[in-house]
């Protein structure tokens, strides 16, 4: 698996979705959501949100 940083040093994501969570550093609501999803499976997040690997392992890499 290959992960790409953009040029602000995040790493570059296909979803726009995990995109805008892990970029929001200030925002209770958007954090909220993003360690909801840091806790639901591979499978679920794949299947019913069409997240892709790589999109998964930034969601999670993203925990400061």
């Amino acid at each position: 698996m290959t992960i790409q940083f953009s040029r602000k040093g995040l790493p570059s994501t296909g979803s726009a979705l995990v995109r805008r969570l892990v970029r929001a550093r200030n925002d209770p609501g958007k954090e909220r959501i993003r360690m909801w999803l840091i806790n639901v499976d591979d499978a679920q997040l794949r299947s019913r949100l069409g997240l892709t690997q790589e999109d998964i392992a930034v969601l999670r890499g993203a925990i400061l």
